[in-house]
This record gives C-alpha cells, structure tokens and sequence, in this order.
C-alpha cells in the first residue's frame, strides 16, 4: 500500500519540485490578465479557467512590483500541484478498472517522465481542469459500464437509474471540459465511438438472430439496454456543451486566449523518442487485440474498451489538430498506451525467462 502510494504521488513531487521556476512571460500574462478582468463584461477566458487561476489567490490584485508578482504566481501555482495530483489518481482508477493495479501504477509512472509533467509540470494552465473533467467523464462512463452489484434488496428499476444517473453525470464532466478549453471537444467524441463499436459488434449477432428465428425471435429488448445509454450520453454530452458555451462565454469561441505550447509531447532526445514511439505502437496493437477479442466473446461494452476509445480518440485529436496547443490534455492517453505496451513486454520477457 505504502509503494503504490509513492507511485500515485510520483508526479506530484516531480511537480512539488519545480514551483519555484520563474514563471514565464505567457503564465503571468494569463494570471494578470485573469486577475484584471474580474469585473469586466466581456473577458477572453473561460469560466473554468478563471476560477482555476484565481482558486488559490481569491481575491488578491496584481502587485506592481516583480517580488509581490513572483510571490502571487506561487499561490497560484498550488492549484496546478493538487491538479496534477488529481490527474494522476485519475488515470490510476481509470487503468484500474480496466487492466488491475500493476498496470495503473506503471501509467502513474510514466506521468512523471514526459515531458508535460517532467518539464512544465508546474506551469499553470487551463488545460488542467480541462484534463481532470474529461478523465472524470472516462471514470464515470467506466463505473456505468460495469454491472451493478447483485443486492437482494435492489430492484433492476434503481440499478436502472443509477446507470443513467452515472451516464448523465460523465455527459456534464465532458461538457466542463469543453467549456474550460473548447479545443478539447474530443471528449465528446468517446460516447459515440464506443456506441459505433458496440453496435459494429452486435450487427453480426443480430443478424444471424434474424435468421434463425425471424423477426419476432430478435432480441430487440436486449440490444436497445445495451446500446440505448450510450446513445442518449452521445447526444446528451454535445447538448450540454452547447449550452454551457452558449450561457457562459462572454464573447465568442474564435476569440477566446489561446494558452502557449510549454513543452513537446515525446522526448526530445532521439533514443528517449523511439523507446516511447515503440511502447506505443506495442501498445495499441496489444489492447486492441486485447479489446477485440474480449468483445468478440462477451459482446458487452466493458471499461477496457472505453479506455482504449479514449486513448485513440485523443491521440487522433493531437495529430488532427493545430500543433500549437498544448500537450497536456493528451497526456493521459499516451501515459496508459504506454503502460499497455510496458505490461506486454515485461509479461513476455517473464514468459521467455520462465521458459528457460
């Protein structure tokens, strides 16, 4: 217990030990001009962002002088230390309940030596709430999935709506996410792809049902519990969105802050950049045939299949879109991709040494 916990904090203290870097010239425009625009009508952040800004400084105003600023941004700066410790246990429960906890602690790990932990860990950024609220919409659209604990006293209605109640939850966390940073709407993307495997899977099934028994014989009870939920949380995220940009943006998406790229994605060092581009490819490659084949028998949408949609949806979305955006919302995919491709190795290299 005492190990996994120093795993889980390992990207805290790497965080923990570089606060005290002078902050850069983008960080403390952002937290004066956060700080200023208080009580203007029309600000250029979002309403995540300000109130992750200013969470650790309530209401200080911006000092003239450079000492009084240095210490202002280190107040500031405990909001990104808790958040990126959230971020970790995040990630952790989200490989937990899909692949156990060897797996989680070796994504934990891998959080603290790239480079948007290692190297700007510390930088205080919108992207962070934004991260937090899209790995709380993954947890939660992973608990739903799971079957609810059999209780003689429980009746099916009240499972029923806890599910929907954990759906409609994980709809309004990927809403805040795309309301704190609108360029992470791949968030919402996650429900309807699951729904579009699910579906790919019990097309085949359905079909050779139709076959044998006919119209009436087709399961249509069953198909519509497996793949109802998925379709309102796919339709209910965006509408959510909408509605929170539309209420709470004082000017328009196009002229919203754009936060500065802080550090790369992958190793800037040549060996450090195949090492990872290798672990990833393995990776990929083994959940996927992990996923398939686990789907191909049980048929059921299970947390490993919704962490992998959530891996390769984000990662698409960092190839797909403008490379001046920060890395960190990708982070957690890479990290759990990575982990995959670590485990795999480490279980066949056991398996080499066992043979021997």
């Amino acid at each position: 217990m005492c190990c996994s916990l120093l795993v889980l904090l390992l990207p805290t203290v790497v965080v923990g030990l570089s606060v005290g870097t002078p902050a850069s010239e983008g960080e403390l425009a952002r937290v004066e001009r956060v700080i200023r625009q208080r009580s203007e009508p029309q600000r250029i952040d979002t309403s995540g962002s300000r109130m992750f800004h200013t969470a650790a400084i309530a209401d200080a105003v911006w000092p003239p002088d450079e000492q009084g600023q240095r210490a202002l941004i280190l107040r500031a700066r405990l909001m990104q230390v808790l958040g990126i410790t959230a971020l970790a246990f995040l990630t952790y429960l989200s490989v937990l309940l899909a692949r156990g906890r060897l797996q989680a602690l070796l994504a934990c790990a891998l959080l603290a030596v790239l480079p948007p932990v290692l190297q700007s860990g510390h930088v205080l950024r919108p992207e962070t709430p934004a991260t937090l609220f899209a790995l709380l919409s993954l947890v939660l659209l992973q608990v739903a999935s799971r079957p609810a604990p059999r209780h003689r006293h429980r009746s099916p209605r009240r499972s029923l709506m806890v599910g929907c109640g954990l759906m409609f939850c994980a709809a309004v966390s990927a809403g805040m996410a795309c309301e704190t940073m609108p360029s992470i709407g791949a968030t919402l993307l996650v429900p309807g792809v699951v729904l579009l495997a699910g579906s790919a899977q019990l097309l085949p099934r359905g079909l050779r049902c139709l076959r044998r028994r006919g119209l009436q014989g087709l399961p249509i009870r069953s198909l519509n519990r497996r793949l109802i939920p998925w379709t309102a949380t796919a339709l209910v995220a965006p509408a959510i969105t909408l509605w929170l940009l539309s209420s709470t943006l004082t000017v328009s998406v196009e002229a919203l802050a754009v936060t500065e790229r802080t550090s790369a994605l992958l190793p800037e060092n040549v060996l450090g950049y195949a090492v990872v581009v290798a672990l990833l490819a393995v990776g990929f490659v083994a959940g996927v045939l992990r996923v398939g084949l686990k789907l191909g028998r049980g048929g059921r949408i299970g947390s490993d299949l919704i962490l992998l949609v959530y891996c390769a949806v984000f990662l698409m979305s960092l190839w797909a879109g403008e490379p001046r955006y920060d890395p960190l919302p990708v982070l957690p995919a890479l990290a759990i991709l990575l982990s995959e491709g670590l485990r795999t190795l480490l279980v066949l290299l056991l398996g080499v040494l066992r043979r021997r």
